[in-house]
């Protein structure tokens, strides 16, 4: 392989990994929110709080991560740092 064809490869080694590490861990995020869900209808309310904002600081960790992994200049970006917070709002939207 020519370098040129070894760093797309890379590039693209990447790319799957970062994906495979988002389908998996996002799995996380919103199993914390159907929980918080269920503990509402226990009247547990207060519990139900706390993990849909465990699951916002879950989700923009994995959003630092992903960016790790595709190795971006900057790690942290604020509009994917928002867009890892969606989740979580819709948590809170149906939690309060």
């Amino acid at each position: 392989m020519t370098p040129a064809q070894m760093q797309a490869f890379r590039r693209v080694q990447r790319r799957v990994v970062a994906i495979g590490f988002f389908m998996v861990a996002v799995h996380g995020v919103l199993g914390l929110v159907v929980v918080a869900e269920i503990l509402v209808g226990q009247d547990r309310r207060d519990d139900a709080i706390l993990l849909v904002l465990m699951s916002g600081v879950l989700a923009v960790v994995i959003s630092v991560v992903v960016r790790v992994i595709l190795a971006c200049a900057r790690p942290f970006s604020w509009p994917w740092a928002l867009l890892s917070l969606v989740p979580t709002a819709v948590g809170l939207a149906l939690v309060l």
